[in-house]
């Protein structure tokens, strides 16, 4: 077994093949997330010496990643509400889906849009909603800007209250 997808004879038939994963996006034309964290500069070269070179390109059974895959969390808030939470890292789905049920209704969202759904009126709101455009900073569609926003502002104006965790949860969340 190799130590990289492109030494490996297996790689084909590979679920989790960074070839398939990285390059076969570059070469379909895509140029954006997961693609673009391996080089600012998009293209196949640089994509193959990405894998050739950086961490993306090492077999997933053969490397020290241990980033969570799959998670299920349970909550119960003080009310007595329940939520249960999912995430899941083998999925069709390139962006998040979100889908919250509720006593008078649902919501469901995605990267493009909020549909409310009210069980009275049998009605539904559709809110279009726009990504931000691909930079840096657009990361976990622009969650990531968010926080960075918050913290530079909450320190130039000396405004605490905009960073909403502490350090404790913070370092929970890593």
């Amino acid at each position: 077994m190799g130590e990289r997808c492109l030494d490996y004879e297996y790689e084909p038939q590979c679920p989790y093949s960074a070839l398939k994963i990285y390059l076969g996006r570059v070469r379909k034309g895509d140029a954006g997330w997961p693609v673009n964290i391996l080089t600012p500069n998009v293209t196949e070269a640089n994509i193959l010496d990405a894998l050739k070179n950086g961490p993306y390109g090492r077999c997933v059974y053969r490397c020290d990643n241990d980033v969570v895959d799959h998670q299920i969390v349970n909550m119960v808030f003080e009310g007595g509400q329940t939520a249960s939470f999912t995430m899941t890292a083998f999925t069709e789905a390139n962006y998040r889906q979100t889908r919250i049920f509720g006593t008078r209704g649902e919501i469901t969202g995605n990267d493009s849009q909020i549909r409310v759904f009210d069980f009275l009126s049998d009605k539904t709101e559709v809110i279009e909603t726009e990504l931000p455009h691909a930079s840096m900073l657009s990361g976990h569609a622009g969650g990531d800007y968010g926080l960075i926003d918050n913290f530079v502002g909450a320190v130039a104006e000396d405004t605490p209250q905009r960073i909403l965790s502490g350090p404790q949860e913070t370092l929970e969340s890593t």
